[in-house]
């Protein structure tokens, strides 16, 4: 299903433009630069400090963390479907 989709994107045209997306991406690709090697970090980073209550504040949500941490400032890395604390 996702490689008819692909297809069928690849012979879209945008609006009146003269070639298809396929045709524009064949073009281009010679161009791209290739993946690096290493892992690279996706999430976003904060630095926050853990409250009275043993909560740090991420965006709108609070999240509850070790009663040890009260006080002190902690990173969070906040991922598309994880939160990790250091």
């Amino acid at each position: 299903m996702i490689e008819r989709s692909d297809q069928e994107d690849d012979a879209r045209r945008i609006r009146s433009r003269p070639r298809t997306i396929g045709e524009y991406f064949a073009a281009e690709r010679p161009l791209l630069a290739p993946l690096p090697d290493e892992p690279f970090e996706t999430g976003r980073l904060f630095t926050q400090r853990v409250d009275r209550y043993s909560q740090v504040s991420v965006r709108t949500n609070r999240y509850s963390v070790p009663v040890r941490l009260i006080g002190r400032t902690v990173r969070v890395m906040l991922h598309a479907s994880e939160l990790v604390v250091h």
